[in-house]
């Protein structure tokens, strides 16, 4: 019994292995499909260059065509220089009298010479 037993575990042991290998089907068609992965990958990267190289060129061409319009300056009316104006009156500045100003000035000397 125990020899039927250990032949029957020595030849399970020896077929796990088999059990566990990929066939060549498998592998192929693995393959296939990183290749299929790997081409759609490359088409998606041609189409962004594509439309990046694109708006490129849509962004120079109104660039060029913004530059071509030029500023827009808008043109002052002409206007006669015979013509005299009205005047504006001069404006009134306040003023103080020279006498408060030297006084002035006379007690802010005074005061920057005694300090304490």
């Amino acid at each position: 019994m125990r020899t039927l037993i250990a032949l029957s575990v020595l030849t399970l042991a020896g077929a796990a292995p088999a059990f566990a290998q990929v066939n060549q089907f498998q592998l192929d068609d693995l393959r296939a499909q990183q290749q299929a992965a790997e081409r759609r990958s490359i088409d998606q990267a041609n189409q962004i260059q594509a439309l990046e190289a694109r708006l490129r060129a849509d962004q120079a061409s109104a660039d060029m065509a913004a530059q071509r319009a030029g500023v827009y300056v808008p043109r002052l009316p002409a206007v006669d220089p015979t013509v005299k104006g009205a005047s504006a009156a001069p404006p009134k500045y306040p003023t103080m009298p020279d006498s408060v100003l030297a006084d002035s000035n006379k007690r802010v000397q005074d005061a920057a010479r005694n300090r304490r």
